[in-house]
């Protein structure tokens, strides 16, 4: 988990998190001249606090992220544990400087994930499902109402570098939209590529890709 957290932290949350400090250090300001105010200066102040905390909070709810070749889903669970930590940062913080806290709304459905073994497909949606259940559990949460595990169709079971046209020309398949890209391909190299994928594989692959991408 540790490695995965190094791939994840600078992609993701990084850039996250120097926004939620810079919101922060602005909603603090503003508690304090509401805190000095009365009226309908304290109202307004108020409500501009609330705005800023909550629309963060709405922020993180709409972050996609997308792992290509996600396998088991290790990756992705990552991810959703990064992002539900944050949140839960940010409704504690809210509760701190006087606003509602509430309960946390980042779910597993922000994830995105291609696939090409079935068997690995369908336990990456069983692994994010299940850590999204744990996480909740752990920080306090409960669980869901029922189904308590629910299928995640935005984890495809597909090819992520190889497609054909309707003439049966080789074409980059297309991935599902997302903010962030994270994941640790596999890699081959020249020497297992045929043998593991076949000649015509291999082949179609480096015409689709030629004067783009290497060989290997």
């Amino acid at each position: 988990r540790d490695d995965i957290v190094l791939i994840v932290e600078p992609v993701l949350m990084a850039p996250l998190r120097r926004e939620w400090d810079a919101v922060q250090e602005r909603a603090r300001e503003l508690a304090g001249r509401r805190d000095a105010a009365s009226g309908a200066g304290r109202t307004r102040l108020q409500n501009e606090l609330s705005a800023l905390v909550m629309g963060f909070a709405e922020r993180l709810t709409a972050i996609t992220v997308l792992d290509p070749a996600c396998g088991s889903g290790n990756f992705l669970y990552v991810a959703l544990k990064e992002l539900l930590d944050l949140e839960k940062a940010v409704s504690t913080f809210a509760g701190e400087v006087g606003l509602n806290t509430f309960f946390p709304r980042v779910s597993p459905v922000q994830l995105y994930g291609i696939e090409v073994n079935e068997y690995a497909q369908q336990l990456a949606q069983a692994t994010v499902w299940i850590g999204y259940l744990q996480w909740l559990h752990d920080n306090g949460y409960g669980f869901p109402g029922e189904p308590i595990l629910k299928p995640l169709d935005n984890i495809r079971e597909m090819d992520a570098i190889l497609a054909f046209d309707d003439a049966g020309r080789p074409a980059e398949p297309a991935w599902p939209a997302a903010d962030v890209i994270i994941g640790n391909p596999p890699f081959l190299g020249d020497k297992k590529m045929r043998a593991e994928l076949g000649d015509k594989y291999v082949d179609d692959l480096r015409k689709l890709y030629e004067g783009r991408v290497p060989g290997g």
